[in-house]
């Protein structure tokens, strides 16, 4: 089968790419081709159909200026990347395209190319873009659901994008016409939720719950090696607000006898490393950003992994990772993480934002290292039975039957 992959970044960026790349890698080994679609950028990776790709534009300090134009234009409706797209899929006659985050950048004005030559499209929610400007449904600190359901220009309002009011109204108005062009709505025949909260919320949000369908992200726990034990916890991911380090560095600050490891960089981390002094956390050690054998390493040192997001996380893949392991999970009671815990058999849940309960959490498994032990080879057979690269495939290729592909 030919697939076509749409996303903004050919080149891992973060967790959607991640796991893009690990089912591009599934899909080819049983013998489908996949086909990518994106943005250009130098670190994309080499590809004979990046001439199709769509010209770039930046989303991050976006100025008045003619790119700052373009990149508004891009957002709303993008005429080149439906045009390229339509040219790919004449180039590639796919039966099915898979879109996973193409707002912003590359704009879901190329979703009704595919409609109009007859190839079914489905998607991989990997946020709330398809439900709310503020596609993290987090600001100021906190989960924010002002725009729930379709009140967007709340977003301007609260000004929920980078507290700015231009980009809050300009994602207001994006998804105004968005739905009443129904670019999403018209187009995609399935919405892939990585967890159930994600497909309760989008269904809430007013999505039809029988186009949504539940596939859990999977982890290859055979490239892991399981290790009993450890000499610390460990946080793994990105350093920014919503993913709750800071209740994490106060948890530590009440647990001065747990060394903390912090794994990952972000737009945080100078703020972190000060708050970590203020509370006097010397427990807690930066290490920087880490991949491949290096974390793994840094994993099978730690008796157990903590996750404290304060957002609606879509799934949580280090906490299948931590299983793969060997390792019992700390994570906040928030969003997809409360489903990958099993609380008291392959970790303990703590109440989200709460650095009281989550250092009574940590010090549960740090203070019985046996019980934390047993905790994460639970982890370890749940992901076997239940997580496999085998049965994530076999659940992707019935989504893809379900909507008429070939």
């Amino acid at each position: 089968m030919k697939i076509v992959f749409a996303n903004k970044y050919f080149f891992v960026k973060g967790g959607a790419e991640r796991y893009l790349f690990d089912l591009r890698e599934l899909l080819e080994s049983h013998g489908n081709e996949v086909i990518p679609f994106a943005m250009k950028d130098e670190r994309n990776l080499k590809t004979p159909w990046e001439k199709y790709f769509v010209s770039a534009v930046q989303t991050e300090r976006v100025r008045l200026s003619l790119d700052g134009l373009k990149t508004a234009g891009r957002m709303l409706y993008s005429f080149e990347a439906k045009r390229k797209f339509g040219r790919l899929l004449d180039a590639s006659m796919p039966q099915v395209v898979h879109v996973h985050n193409i707002y912003h950048q590359i704009s879901p004005s190329i979703l009704s190319e595919a409609r109009k030559r007859g190839i079914p499209v489905v998607m991989t929610a990997h946020d709330y873009k398809l439900v709310a400007p503020n596609y993290s449904l987090f600001h100021d600190g906190a989960v924010c659901e002002r725009t729930k359901p379709a009140k967007y220009w709340s977003a301007f309002t609260h000004r929920c994008i980078k507290g700015s009011a231009a980009a809050s109204a300009l994602a207001a108005m994006e998804m105004t016409l968005h739905g009443a062009l129904g670019l999403y709505r018209d187009n995609i025949g399935k919405i892939i939720a990585p967890s159930r909260f994600m497909q309760k919320l989008l269904a809430e949000y007013g999505i039809s719950a029988d186009k949504i369908v539940h596939v859990p992200h999977p982890v290859d726990a055979k490239a892991w090696r399981p290790v009993r034990g450890g000499n610390y916890a460990l946080y793994v991911g990105r350093l920014s607000e919503e993913k709750g380090v800071d209740v994490l560095i106060r948890a530590a600050a009440r647990r001065k006898d747990i060394p903390v490891h912090v794994v990952g960089s972000g737009p945080d981390e100078a703020r972190l490393r000060g708050l970590a002094k203020q509370v006097k956390a010397a427990n807690v050690i930066f290490r920087g950003w880490m991949s491949g054998g290096d974390l793994r390493t840094e994993y099978a040192g730690a008796r157990f992994l903590a996750v404290p997001s304060v957002w609606y996380e879509a799934f949580g893949l280090i906490v299948l990772e931590a299983y793969a392991a060997g390792k019992p999970v700390v994570a906040s009671n928030i969003g997809g993480l409360g489903e990958l815990v099993r609380h008291g058999e392959t970790g303990l849940l703590a109440s989200a934002g709460n650095a009281k309960d989550l250092a009574e959490k940590m010090g549960a498994l740090w203070d019985a290292p046996e019980a934390a032990a047993d905790m994460g080879f639970a982890g370890r057979a749940w992901v076997e039975s239940d997580f496999t690269p085998e049965e994530h495939y076999r659940r992707i290729m019935e989504v893809y039957a379900s909507v008429g592909a070939r």
